[in-house]
């Protein structure tokens, strides 16, 4: 009997409290426990501007303001900006899925 394992590292409710450049260090830190064969890291966090007409979006854009007053350099973040935290970090790609919660899933593989 063959089994296939596959590693996974979750961030939830992680990044949001941090800018660019230090999730960019926590995501290279993920990057290096994760396999390249068979690990990937899941991110769950806001991604604003998803979509049009999205029912969401206010309470992401409402979270952004939030995030901006109890931390020193804690945001809400795009799709173009996860883009760009994922690559520096090292990533070869990414997806980003809306769950149609406030929150998606954005999935790393290095």
């Amino acid at each position: 009997m063959i089994s296939h394992f596959c590693y996974l590292y979750q961030l939830q409710w992680v990044l949001h409290d941090w800018n660019d450049d230090e999730c960019i260090q926590i995501l290279k830190k993920c990057k290096e426990a994760v396999p390249e064969d068979n690990g990937k890291v899941i991110i769950v966090e806001a991604v604003i501007g998803e979509a049009k007409d999205d029912k969401f979006e206010y309470v992401r854009l409402m979270l952004d303001i939030v995030i901006m007053a109890h931390t020193n350099t804690g945001k809400e973040t795009t799709s173009k900006e996860w883009e760009s935290v994922i690559q520096k970090a090292g990533f070869r790609s990414h997806t980003i899925k809306p769950i149609g919660a406030v929150q998606s899933i954005i999935e790393a593989v290095p």
